[in-house]
Formats: C-alpha cells, sequence, structure tokens
C-alpha cells in the first residue's frame, strides 16, 4: 500500500473501518459463506410458509364460500314430475340450487361448514364457519351442539364474531331453559369493554332472560338502563312498554 494511501486511511476513519471489516471476513470466509446459507435457507422457509399458509387459507375460504351458497339458496317446493305437465313455466323436480324447506336446507350446509372449520380451524374462514354452524345447529334445534361451537368460537378470540357468538349461546340456552347460564352470558356481552355490540339490544335480551328466570325486579333494572342510559335509541320505547307490562 502506497504512503500517500496508508495516510489516507489514517485521516479517514470510514476507511479505516472498512478495512478492518474486510481483513476480518478475508479470516473467517468459511463461517461467512454458512451464515449467509443460514441467512438464505431461513428466507426460503419463510416465503415457503407464506406461501402455503396462503394456500391454506383460500381452500378454507372456497369450502366456506360453497357451504354459504347453500345457507342462502331459495326455498321452493319441487315441481310436478318429469312428463306430467306440458306448463313451460314449471320445472320437472326440484330446481337446481334449490330445496323443498328450510330445514334441508339448512341440513345440506351443516356437513360443509363443518368441514370447513374442523379442516382449517385457525383460519378467518373456519372461525366463521364455526359461527355458522352453530346458527344452524340453533335452527335444527340441537341446542348443546350449538353452544359448544359458539363456545369454541368465543375462546378463539375478541373480534365482532366472538361477541355474536355470546349472544348466539345465550338464545340457545334460552331455548333449552338454562336460564341462569344464559343470563350469565348476557351479563358477560353488556359488560365487555369496548364491544361493537349494541349494549341496548343486549339488555333488552337480559330483560328477557330475567322475566323467563322468573326475576322480574332484575329485568325491571335491565329495562330502566335502557330507558336511562340509552333515550335515544328506537328499543327505548320498547323497553317503556315492558316496564308498564311488569307492573300489571
Amino acid at each position: 500500500m502506497k504512503t500517500t494511501e496508508r495516510q489516507h486511511l489514517k485521516t479517514n476513519p470510514l476507511a479505516v473501518a472498512l478495512a478492518q471489516v474486510q481483513a476480518w471476513v478475508e479470516q473467517n470466509k468459511t463461517a461467512v459463506i454458512a451464515t449467509v446459507a443460514v441467512v438464505v435457507v431461513a428466507a426460503v422457509g419463510v416465503a415457503g410458509y407464506t406461501a402455503w399458509n396462503r394456500s391454506i387459507s383460500a381452500r378454507a375460504r372456497t369450502l366456506l364460500a360453497e357451504a354459504m351458497v347453500i345457507e342462502e339458496a331459495r326455498v321452493m317446493p319441487p315441481g310436478p314430475p318429469a312428463g306430467t305437465t306440458t306448463d313451460p313455466t314449471l320445472t320437472p323436480g326440484q330446481a337446481p340450487g334449490t330445496y323443498p324447506t328450510e330445514r334441508a336446507k339448512f341440513e345440506a350446509a351443516l356437513p360443509k361448514f363443518l368441514a370447513t372449520t374442523d379442516g382449517y380451524p385457525n383460519t378467518e374462514a373456519g372461525r366463521n364457519a364455526r359461527y355458522h354452524a352453530a346458527r344452524i345447529l340453533v335452527s335444527l334445534e340441537r341446542f348443546d351442539e350449538a353452544i359448544k361451537q359458539y363456545d369454541l368460537v368465543i375462546a378463539s378470540g375478541s373480534d365482532l364474531i366472538q361477541r355474536m357468538s355470546r349472544l348466539g349461546k345465550a338464545e340457545a340456552q334460552l331455548r333449552t331453559g338454562q336460564f341462569d347460564p344464559a343470563i350469565a352470558t348476557l351479563k358477560e356481552a353488556a359488560e365487555q369493554p369496548n364491544t361493537t355490540l349494541p349494549v341496548d339490544a343486549v339488555l333488552m335480551e337480559l330483560a328477557r332472560a330475567y322475566r323467563l328466570a322468573g326475576k322480574t325486579e332484575d329485568a325491571r333494572k335491565a329495562l330502566t338502563q335502557v330507558v336511562e342510559q340509552h333515550a335515544e335509541s328506537p328499543l327505548a320505547a320498547d323497553a317503556k312498554t315492558e316496564l308498564e307490562k311488569l307492573k300489571s
């Protein structure tokens, strides 16, 4: 190295630092290559996992969409058997994509929702599918199964679908005469901080649960809370009407 270059290095801290790094790399070439290889492999692994995770989510969303198509299908009676009518407006038998009854439609949709949530429980589509399955189970009057599904949704997060699941669970409990558990579920829903649920509606449902449980005074308190704390709500008038009924 020329004398002028040495002098330049002495007066240039950045050049000195770069020279030291270069020397270190030369002395530790094997270790550096191994470290770079590990970083590259890790990066490839992360990219692979991300792609795999996206693929999983896409499959879950596809299954959920198929289930929801069934849930939203039209209900209509089947047409006459083929060959028994000449009316061009009548489709022989059950029209494609329709179901003869709500129950038949729900029974067709339920396995689809359960397959989605069982196959992809940790995806957003899987959680949504579980919620829909619970709602259908209530409609089919399979209340104990519905409560179990709602509980799984409640345990899996703290978003809107979790809060809606509390209300669904309470409805299932009320319909099986589990009044005190339903009251506890509704109180949890009403007392959750920063809830996105309409608290006035939750309180009205809580008042109904109290009435069904024969706890008139508690029902009166819940209705009064609606009237006093949610005076601008459309439900305030309903609460006043219910309070008048409790007086009679």
